[in-house]
């Protein structure tokens, strides 16, 4: 016996025996089979195999024609209802405790998908919710429809909102309006009157939170101001992510160069190329984005509240308003990267000058300024860089950068090396801000 039986195997008999009698032996037919037909596979006298098919109910209630005489080596299979192999059912998606497919029972109703699904959450929108409705017509299923159904009413009993469902339909409930915005709250760190957490409203500015939390300290730099940001943050990874892999298939084509040419020179010049890529490639991974919003704001919040420098928040931003740095940083290839005190007025040559000027490593025409704010000055050949970065004046905070010269290896390598050299200039100058 083979199929949906109690007791499926192979079985041992006096004599001749019906089909009623061999399912009998296998214990009776399973709680999911199909009765209306069943296969005999019978062995012939020329080693042939026939397929006889019998109606399985007439066979159980002693019909003459179905419930034939089985012969040694007969196999019955009986089916499984496809019902139950692939039964009806429905969908719910959504601000409901427990969503997703549901088997379908009789007059199944949208209050009765809901209360299977463990009921609506908190955040449900009772208002209006979407059925796509599904309507089946001899077997065959018809387009199905989209329509707007008010929850609330459904639950009451209306039986004209509360329909009655069919196989494959899907329950969207909807979330309310704003609700992800309860709970929202912001973190103000650093030179604020009131440092902390503060909740905020959909559409509140940077100037209304420095409000509440009392304004700006005796000793707070807010041209320095360093504002986080988790989706700034993911995008920035994402950028990262995509230089660190163009650096590595430079790197390997470079290596591979160095290992196969045969001139000594061109050795050399390929191997210092590689580690350079390589210190490039340390710096980038190691000096993760810190997801810094670039934002422009002064001690008077007045004068720039509701302007275009005054940003909205978001939830789980944070705001780090840093003491005023009595400094310039000079770093890169300089003959001493150092921090220079400031003085007003003097240009990022001076500082350069300060730091002992440039070393012959260093790309003198890429040479750039990251402002404490976050912003970036330099030549106009560079797809990062804007301005002239050594005549402008620097505040404290800033920081002038002169990066070093691209080693060997194709075109495309001097314009990733100075990417890679700004990109990890704006990480030190965030991480910096955060520590002044």
């Amino acid at each position: 016996m083979l199929g949906d039986v109690r007791v499926p195997g192979t079985y041992r008999t006096s004599g001749d025996i019906h089909i009623s009698d061999a399912i009998h032996l296998a214990g009776g037919l399973a709680p999911d089979a199909q009765a209306t037909d069943a296969q005999v596979f019978r062995y012939m006298p020329d080693s042939t195999l026939k397929i006889l098919n019998v109606k399985l109910e007439s066979a159980l209630q002693g019909s003459p024609s179905d419930n034939i005489v089985l012969t040694p080596r007969d196999r019955v299979l009986v089916h499984r209802n496809a019902a139950a192999t692939d039964p009806a059912t429905v969908y719910v998606k959504g601000e409901v405790a427990r969503p997703g497919r549901y088997p379908l029972t009789g007059d199944m109703r949208i209050s009765d998908l809901i209360r299977a699904a463990g009921g609506l959450k908190e955040s449900a929108d009772t208002k209006a919710a979407d059925l796509t409705h599904y309507v089946w017509e001899d077997d065959r299923q018809v387009t199905g429809q989209q329509q707007q159904i008010t929850i609330a009413d459904a639950l009451t009993g209306d039986s004209e909102k509360n329909a009655v469902l069919n196989n494959g339909d899907v329950l969207s409930i909807r979330q309310r309006a704003g609700w992800e915005d309860l709970g929202a709250s912001m973190t103000l760190r650093g030179e604020v009157v009131h440092p902390g957490s503060y909740g905020i409203r959909p559409g509140e500015r940077l100037s209304s939170v420095l409000v509440r939390a009392g304004g700006f300290g005796p000793a707070a730099y807010p041209y320095g101001a360093l504002l986080v940001r988790t989706e700034v943050q993911k995008l920035e990874q994402r950028s990262y992510g995509e230089l660190i892999q163009r650096v590595r298939e430079q790197q390997a084509n470079l290596k591979l160069t160095a290992v196969s040419t045969p001139d000594p020179d061109q050795r050399l010049s390929a191997e210092a190329a590689f580690v350079q890529w390589q210190t490039t490639l340390d710096n980038l991974v190691t000096s993760p984005p810190t997801g810094r919003v670039t934002i422009q704001i002064s001690s008077n919040i007045r004068a720039w509240e509701n302007t275009a420098r005054d940003v909205t928040v978001r939830p789980g931003d944070i705001l780090m308003i840093p003491k005023r740095p009595s400094y310039v940083l000079v770093q890169g290839q300089v003959y001493g990267p150092t921090a220079v005190a400031y003085r007003p007025g003097k240009s990022a040559r001076w500082y350069l000058m300060q730091a002992g000027g440039t070393t012959n490593m260093a790309n003198k025409r890429a040479i750039f300024v990251v402002r404490a704010d976050g912003t970036v000055i330099g030549n106009h050949s560079s797809y990062w860089l804007t301005g002239n970065a050594l005549s402008v004046g620097l505040q404290p905070g800033d920081m002038v950068v002169a990066p070093e010269k691209a080693l060997g290896g194709p075109p495309i390598w001097k314009t990733l090396f100075q990417n890679a050299q700004v990109l990890s200039s704006i990480t030190t100058s965030a991480i910096l801000a955060a520590h002044y």
